[in-house]
């Protein structure tokens, strides 16, 4: 039988009108459906509101107004057959907490955050059962989903995975995303993680499909958070989507893809109350005779940190050693460079004087240098790197609208060009460049 991946991210979890699309799209889909599923919209952010900053009202006030939003949007999990379990759920949540706030750890909070997505599992089988589409919630933790390393930051192991994976037959399984096993305990895979299950889940079924249901119309050529007319992109290569997801959240977890890669899956981007247009579809590369740019990606207003190195300590040890400390204080770090003698870390400009004043702190790491803020751009297409013509025509149209943009020279790709421009020419440099790339909607 074909087996169909649908995953439906919380943006798509938002209200009662957005279950029903969910279960429209489940009724209509061809073979054998597959859900997995985020928190429902707003949650993951609430639950770590409480957890790192304690707010005014007690973690069982918190937890029953957690139990209300999930009602209110699905009333039928209250009566459903998982009515015990969503309790039960509710009532670890709680405890997770509780304990928590006692004694805080990395696995704790990891199980505490999941809540979020059980509890999704639960009320969406409970939609679906409601609507005569017998469902049953499939968390990670049953599953088989099993993961190498701690926090947020983890990732799935493929091999232990892939031998452990157990999907529930005889019902539409509602799997948990975003989470899973460890040696040690719970762990969780980034912003956008559930996504990477969903792909990881359809690799290991040998899946006609995966289809990510989403609140746009597919990939845009450029982040919709710019707020320009882009182009819809009707299609993109696995190497093509997998570096503009580095570059444009929150379009797909950046490793989402490499599941699929092997298997030469397709996956789909759509709207989820637009079901008759097609979206974007993500598959293997196709060549153009002339390569060209497709879509440009930006991590907007980062700031370096630089510091020299004496010959008495080691590179290797002193970029580790940054990164653990910065991952600790949950400063993502959006680059390295490292070279003989000099290291510089791109970090956020909201987190740049914090991130100096940790690092100083660090009795075995040189008081780093804050420099002045810039813009990461990147240039989508295939072949597009090796084509001297269109590195050429970029930097021209950047010299026509004064724009100090400087080429990255760093790590050369096939498939992408990297550049940097000060951050004040951050928003003039997007528009002035897609629009002379054709990228704009007309």
């Amino acid at each position: 039988m074909n087996i169909h991946i649908h995953k439906f991210g919380g943006s798509c979890l938002s209200a009662i009108e957005d279950i029903d699309a969910v279960v429209e799209r489940i009724r209509n889909s061809k073979g054998r459906a597959v859900v997995v599923v985020s928190a429902f919209n707003g949650i993951t952010d609430r639950l770590i509101e409480q957890i790192d900053h304690r707010s005014n009202s007690s973690n069982s006030a918190f937890t029953a107004s957690i139990e209300l939003e999930h009602i209110e949007r699905v009333p039928e999990i209250a009566t459903s057959p998982w009515a015990v379990r969503f309790a039960e759920t509710l009532h670890h949540l709680s405890e997770s907490l509780d304990s928590h706030t006692i004694e805080p750890n990395a696995e704790l909070r990891a199980d505490a955050l999941a809540c979020g997505e059980r509890l999704s599992s639960l009320a969406i089988a409970a939609a679906l059962d409601a609507h005569g589409i017998p469902s049953i919630p499939a968390w990670s933790e049953n599953t088989g989903i099993r993961l190498i390393g701690r926090g947020e930051d983890a990732r799935i192991d493929m091999k232990l995975t892939k031998e452990l994976l157990e999907i529930p037959e005889g019902a539409v399984p509602v799997i948990t995303g975003w989470y899973g096993v460890t040696k040690d305990g719970f762990a969780l895979l980034g912003r956008g993680g559930s996504d990477l299950t969903a792909t990881t889940v359809a690799a290991t079924l040998d899946a006609s499909s995966v289809t990510i249901w989403r609140d746009v119309e597919g990939v845009l050529a450029l982040s919709p958070r710019w707020t320009l007319p882009a182009r819809n992109l009707s299609n993109l290569s696995y190497t093509e989507a997998a570096e503009f997801a580095l570059f444009s959240e929150p379009m797909l977890h950046p490793s989402a893809v490499e599941p699929l890669r092997v298997p030469g899956i397709p996956l789909y981007l759509r709207p989820l109350h637009s079901p008759e247009i097609d979206g974007t579809i993500i598959g293997p590369s196709i060549q153009l005779e002339t390569p060209q740019v497709r879509a440009v990606g930006c991590l907007p207003r980062l700031v370096p940190l630089t510091w020299s190195l004496s010959s008495a300590l080691s590179l290797t040890e002193c970029v580790s050693d940054a990164m653990s400390t910065l991952s600790r204080a949950r400063i993502r770090v959006a680059s390295v460079r490292a070279q003989p003698g000099r290291v510089r870390l791109l970090v956020s400009s909201r987190m740049a004087a914090r991130a100096k004043r940790i690092l100083s702190e660090k009795p075995n790491l040189p008081t780093p240098e804050l420099g002045d803020p810039l813009s990461i751009l990147c240039f989508v297409g295939e072949g597009i790197g090796n084509d001297s013509t269109i590195r050429s025509r970029i930097k021209s149209f950047a010299n026509d609208s004064e724009i100090l943009l400087t080429f990255s020279e760093d790590e050369k790709r096939d498939h992408a060009i990297h550049g940097t421009v000060p951050a004040n020419q951050t928003e003039i440099a997007i528009q002035s460049l897609c629009a002379a790339l054709d990228l704009l909607a007309q």
